[in-house]
């Protein structure tokens, strides 16, 4: 016993002291973990420095709190936050999993001169809560250490040479998805950075042969099969020291090649802005919600009918499906000018409901049960207040005197949130849009459009038509205008595009005979001073690129082709300049979406 107190007492004088092994770092092997986590939810990913100190190559994070970027105030940090690293196999990979809320360094994916890095891409998984996975690709296999240095992580990577082999892999292209927590964990795929150090694909760990690779892919595919049919595991071989090459035409990578539309007379891919799914609307911090479809398997729903899921691309970059029942046919999705609110209208097999979900209470409103009316043709939120206005009622079966305008005031209290606009007026079958304080929707029958004011409720023709967009400014409305030819036998229908100044009633004629039974679409761009319009009967569609996209300059009071395109499924973007382009693809006995943008330079 007196031999041992003098060594317990030296133990417990050096406890806290940094060891040799703390001051020059830990090794990591397997997973190794530390950090503070009691540094709260402000923390931010600062930058990454990489510089090269002899033959090793020494990667520095830094932290602190707040971000300019976000608009947050920004503050020093005495620690580093919680975090994870570990190394993957061939291809050579370093996991670093952060516990962050903000993360401004910039990766640019560029290749490092003299060290072990290709490169840096990061990962945000939908589920992620305040965390953050960076992947530093490396180029040969290292031996590394970790060290924390005040507000500093730092990662020392030292060569450790070795001949490569050949081995067998299993690729699948699906690196959106497994952001989305779509790929099952048990898959064994992480993601990597691929030969052009561009694009970023999941790849198995090496396997020994041709019959263990196929097996793999196999039980991958079944899997997926519910979550992302559209994708399929492929099995290929690759050096163990190598980057693998990217495989556009494996499946569905390949609509992000794909020449949606005819520019200039060139075949031209455009930038992909939701791979796989159906843009909806923009929110005002940024965030894009968006459809996607799928067919639930028979244990989920019986009806066996493609059903739509809605997510949200966050402005970072991460994706996140809405906790929401399945809905039919999202026609129409806006968000309340509080950001609150989402009103989605979903057009089922028999009817057409509104739903609005709450944010903030997670909660999800049926207007239709609520008072509003069991079918709903079109709705539009207040430019400043929690109100929904909307053309609604018992149907259109019962006639246009079965719908009419209504509001629903969040503001009130439940029960009494519903109120007719101008008395019992009747409405029509119509869409309806919400510019400067007015409401404007078409009576088709009648070939008449109109405005109501939401203040005074007076209701006013303002133009002909069947169709019509008015521009954001509340200046012009361009009306979609038949006009019938009689001939010896029958009658012809063509459509004229009339556009009138909603100021001083001037009216101009935008084109003439676009095609019998043709419904073009159109829109005004963000900026007010262009028109979109999209028709089949111009001259140089093709068969391929079948449809003609229009654009009427006011200001300069001309007419162009923007483009042609595959699908007449456009939109107006939130930019100026912008347009979105929606295109439905079926493959591989799949179908789905694919929203393009198309910016005017």
């Amino acid at each position: 016993m007196i031999l041992i107190v003098p060594l317990l007492l030296i133990a417990c004088a050096q406890e806290g002291l940094p060891s040799a092994t703390d001051a020059e770092g830990k090794q990591v092997k397997g997973t190794v973990a530390g950090g503070d986590a009691s540094l709260g939810d402000a923390v931010n990913l600062k930058d990454i420095n990489v510089e090269q100190q002899g033959e090793n190559t020494v990667i520095t994070m830094y932290f602190l709190n707040g971000s300019r970027v976000a608009g947050v105030d920004e503050s020093k940090i005495s620690a580093v936050p919680e975090y994870s690293i570990q190394m993957l196999s061939a291809p050579y990979r370093m996991q670093v999993d952060i516990s962050v809320n903000y993360w401004d360094y910039a990766g640019n994916n560029e290749t490092y001169n003299n060290s072990v890095l290709y490169g840096v891409f990061s990962t945000i998984h939908s589920d992620s809560q305040g965390k953050i996975s960076v992947f530093f690709q490396l180029n040969e296999d290292v031996e590394a250490t970790v060290k924390e240095d005040g507000d500093k992580l730092v990662l020392n990577l030292t060569p450790q040479p070795q001949a490569g082999r050949e081995a067998y892999f299993v690729g699948l292209n699906a690196y959106e998805a497994y952001e989305q927590n779509l790929i099952p964990e048990d898959t064994g795929l992480t993601p990597t950075m691929c030969d052009g150090l561009s694009d970023i694909m999941l790849i198995s760990a090496p396997l020994k042969d041709e019959a263990s690779a196929k097996k793999l892919a196999e039980e991958i595919d079944l899997k997926i099969a519910n979550t992302v049919p559209a994708k399929k595991a492929y099995s290929f071989t690759m050096n163990t020291d190598a980057l693998p090459p990217y495989n556009k035409d494996a499946d569905t990578e390949s609509v992000k090649e794909e020449p949606v539309v005819l520019k200039d007379g060139t075949p031209t891919a455009l930038p992909v802005l939701v791979e796989n799914g159906r843009y909806l609307c923009t929110t005002s911090q940024g965030n894009i919600i968006y459809a996607r479809s799928y067919v639930p398997n028979s244990g989920e729903d019986m009806e066996q009918v493609l059903k739509e899921k809605l997510w949200v691309i966050e402005t970072n970059g991460k994706k996140t499906q809405l906790e929401l029942p399945d809905f039919y046919s999202v026609e129409k999705a806006a968000v309340s000018a509080d950001g609150r609110y989402i009103g989605i209208l979903d057009s089922g097999i028999e009817n057409k409901v509104l739903y609005v979900y709450d944010m903030q209470e997670n909660i999800l409103h049926n207007l239709g049960e609520e008072g509003l009316g069991t079918i709903t043709t079109s709705f539009a939120w207040d430019a400043e207040r929690p109100v929904v206005y909307a053309m609604s009622g018992l149907g259109t079966a019962q006639g246009a005197n079965a719908l009419q305008l209504v509001k629903y005031d969040f503001s009130k209290e439940a029960g009494s949130r519903v109120d007719a606009i101008g008395g019992d007026t009747p409405g029509a079958d119509s869409k309806i849009t919400l510019v400067g304080g007015k409401i404007y929707f078409v009576d088709k029958e009648a070939q008449e459009i109109y405005s109501v004011d939401t203040a005074t409720e007076e209701r006013e023709v303002v133009a002909q038509g069947i169709d019509f967009a008015v521009s954001p400014d509340g200046n012009n409305i361009a009306a979609v205008v038949p006009v019938v030819e009689a001939g010896e036998d029958s009658e012809s229908v063509t459509f004229n595009i009339v556009m009138t100044n909603l100021s001083t009633r001037e009216q101009t004629e935008v084109i003439q005979g676009i095609g019998e039974g043709e419904s073009p679409s159109l829109g005004f761009d963000a900026g007010s001073d262009i028109l979109y319009f999209t028709t089949y009967s111009y001259e140089g569609v093709t068969p391929e690129y079948q449809v003609a996209i229009l654009k009427y300059t006011i200001s300069a009071a001309e007419l162009s082709v923007l483009e042609y395109s595959k699908t007449e499924r456009i939109m107006p973007g939130l930019n100026a300049g912008e347009i979105y382009i929606i295109n439905y693809y079926s493959q591989n006995e799949d179908s789905f979406y694919v929203t393009y943008v198309q910016t005017e330079k």
